[in-house]
């Protein structure tokens, strides 16, 4: 029996050309498969190529709800393999056997085949795609057959249904729903798409490994000239490399992420250099005591492991803190909380990923204070009398409210011409050092608790989140990120 396809959606729904293209898609994917020697796919596995789909559903532009209403659509084929119709004698452009098909491109584009349509009603379909509600569905599957995923097969009253075929020849001689048909004839371009993205992803995550060394090589080699003295432009590299510290999360493109790896190459290499250089003048001048020089500094200036500023001196001076010491020193305060009020200590775990435990807190902080231009003085000082897990904790609230912090904004300052930064709505912080060294003469005279600086951090946080999406509806043409 032969059935006309519909090639137009029932109702307004006007006609489109990427909608008539896919119909010659389909027509020549089925006259292909006829072809003697043709390697054409067939057949597929449903299942096999809905996972592909979920891998590629960003560059199709389909979202994970429209998937899941494909899921639901592919559950109403009682097959788990997808195959192409054979083509009817009817469907065949050569020797027609009404000389007027050659002029009908619906009768001479439709295979004679209702198999890969599904045809469930609104009401159904809703309960396999976990009680979505109508009007969302409708958008969802606008939106698979905008992608060219699904065919629209509308009936002469849209409604979805089927007709028995009385030969028994065929399952219907008549179906009106979805067609899955695209699934088929489009599953190597799915694929490719597939293989794309994963070199894709490969190619940056080897970026993005890099720029994790060059980071950590950084910020240690910053620290060695800063607390050793060696000559050279510190400032401008602690100043260089603050800017290059946006979080890898926000950066989106390919070119951003290659851009912020060449740009921490650069600097690093300026970096090495110059320590190069004061190495090689120490050798040319015939002086030995470098090493010396690097011991000497390092035990009184440096934190590198946690110590207290005390001001005996000598025999009697007061036993080094160690890092297990300083790490299981008592809080009142979750790392939860703390990480949640100061998410930039993030940035400066060089070792990837997230801080998980208060040692990798410790390590991070360790980071930060030379590249807030903090000296080993100020430090020391906070350390004695904060306690060490409560000067970390202080320190990495003054990098989550510095001008250096992922969340700092430019703002017209009071001066005309000048801008400020600040922080979720909060001036920022300016000079890191000169506060810490506030904070430490408050917490001397008993006037500091963490507790309501953190609350505040998250407070403002969730404030600005809030606040957000209302400044992005009042401003014409702006969007949240």
């Amino acid at each position: 029996m032969d059935t006309h396809v519909p090639t137009t959606s029932f109702g307004r729904r006007p006609a489109s050309l990427g909608h008539l293209k896919l119909q010659l898609q389909v027509r020549n994917a089925i006259e292909d498969t006829a072809k003697p020697g043709s390697n054409a796919p067939v057949a597929v596995n449903k299942w096999q190529v809905f996972r592909v789909l979920t891998e590629i559903r960003q560059r199709l532009g389909v979202s994970d709800r429209a998937l899941g209403v494909l899921n639901a659509l592919l559950s109403f084929h009682p097959e788990t393999a997808l195959t192409l119709p054979k083509p009817a004698a009817s469907a065949t452009r050569t020797k027609p056997a009404d000389p007027a098909a050659m002029d009908d491109p619906v009768q001479a584009d439709a295979p004679q085949s209702c198999e890969l349509v599904v045809f469930p009603s609104n009401r159904q379909l809703s309960q396999r795609a976990h009680g979505m509600a109508e009007k969302t569905l409708r958008t969802h599957l606008a939106s698979l057959v905008a992608a060219g995923l699904i065919i629209r097969r509308d009936s002469p009253n849209g409604k979805r249904y089927a007709r028995k075929d009385a030969s028994g020849q065929e399952r219907f001689s008549d179906a009106f729903g979805f067609d899955l048909i695209p699934l088929v004839i489009r599953v190597a371009e799915f694929e490719a798409l597939a293989e794309e993205g994963r070199r894709e992803r490969r190619a940056m995550q080897l970026v993005r490994e890099r720029i994790t060394l060059f980071r950590r090589d950084i910020a240690k080699l910053i620290t060695l000239g800063l607390d050793d003295g060696v000559p050279g432009p510190w400032e401008g590299y602690r100043l260089s490399f603050m800017a290059l510290l946006a979080p890898l999360r926000s950066i989106r493109s390919p070119s951003e992420m290659t851009s912020t790896e060449a740009a921490l190459a650069q600097l690093r290499n300026e970096i090495v250099k110059t320590l190069e250089t004061f190495i090689n003048e120490d050798r040319t001048t015939g002086n030995d005591g470098i090493f010396s020089h690097h011991q000497s500094n390092s035990n009184t200036q440096s934190d590198q492991n946690l110590e207290p500023s005390s001001k005996k001196e000598g025999p009697g001076r007061e036993a080094p803190l160690s890092d297990a010491a300083a790490s299981t020193e008592p809080t009142d305060y979750p790392l939860g909380m703390v990480m949640e009020a100061c998410p930039d200590v993030n940035q400066f775990k060089f070792s990837g990923g997230r801080v998980r435990s208060w040692p990798e807190f410790i390590d991070a902080v360790r980071t930060i204070r030379p590249m807030l231009g903090i000296s080993p003085s100020a430090w020391d000082e906070a350390q004695e009398v904060m306690g060490v897990m409560q000067a970390h904790i202080a320190l990495a609230t003054i990098l989550q409210r510095s001008e250096h912090s992922s969340e700092a904004r430019m703002a017209p300052g009071e001066v005309a011409g000048a801008v400020a930064a600040t922080v979720n709505g909060s001036p920022a912080i300016k000079s890191a050092g000169g506060y810490l060294r506030a904070l430490t003469e408050k917490a001397r005279a008993g006037e500091f608790a963490l507790g309501p600086v953190l609350m505040a951090l998250i407070g403002q946080r969730l404030k600005a989140k809030r606040a957000a999406p209302e400044q992005a509806r009042s401003v014409p043409g702006s969007f949240e990120d």
